[in-house]
C-alpha cells in the first residue's frame, strides 16, 4: 500500500551528509585514497538501510546539531527517496572503490565524481536525482517503490 501523506525528513541531516560526501571524495580524488571512497561507500550504504550508526547520522546527532552549528529543519517529506538515493550513491561509491583497487582509475574517479555532481546538486540546488528516480519507479509501478509523491503546501 501507498504512503498517502508525507512524514518528516530534517533537511540538515541529509545537507550534512552530502556536504561530507562531497568533502570526503574531493579529499580522496586529492589524496588519491580509494580507502576514503569505500568509507563513503559504506557510510552511505548504513544510511539507506537507516542504522541508528550511521557516520553521517553520527556525525550530524553528535557534532554538528548538538555543536549548535545549524538547527534541525525538519520538513513534511518521505524518508524513502531519500534512503535510495544515499543507496544509489553507495552502489556508485563501491563500483568506484572496486575500479580504483582493479587499477580502473578513469572509471573510478568518474564515478566518484558524478556522485560529488550530484551531492552538490541536492546540497546547493535541493534536486535530489535518487528521489526523483524514486519517484519515476514508483509512477511506473515498480515493485519496493510503494512511496507516492504528495504535493505539499
Amino acid at each position: 500500500m501507498a504512503q498517502a501523506t508525507l512524514r518528516k525528513v530534517d533537511q540538515n541531516g541529509l545537507k550534512t551528509g552530502q556536504a561530507a560526501t562531497i568533502l570526503l571524495l574531493i579529499l580522496a580524488f586529492i589524496l588519491n585514497a580509494p580507502v576514503i571512497v569505500a568509507f563513503v561507500a559504506l557510510a552511505q550504504l548504513l544510511g539507506a538501510l537507516d542504522v541508528p550508526f550511521a557516520p553521517y547520522r553520527l556525525l550530524y546527532q553528535n557534532v554538528v546539531k548538538s555543536s549548535g552549528l545549524v538547527k534541525p529543519h525538519v520538513i513534511a517529506d518521505n524518508p524513502e527517496p531519500h534512503r535510495f538515493a544515499m543507496l544509489v550513491g553507495a552502489i556508485f561509491n563501491g563500483a568506484a572503490t572496486v575500479a580504483l583497487l582493479a587499477g580502473a582509475p578513469v572509471l573510478g574517479w568518474v564515478l566518484v565524481g558524478i556522485v560529488v555532481v550530484l551531492a552538490n546538486l541536492n546540497f546547493w540546488l535541493n534536486f535530489c536525482a535518487g528521489c526523483w528516480m524514486y519517484y519515476q519507479f514508483n509512477r511506473l509501478g515498480v515493485p519496493g517503490f510503494t512511496v507516492k509523491k504528495v504535493a505539499s503546501g
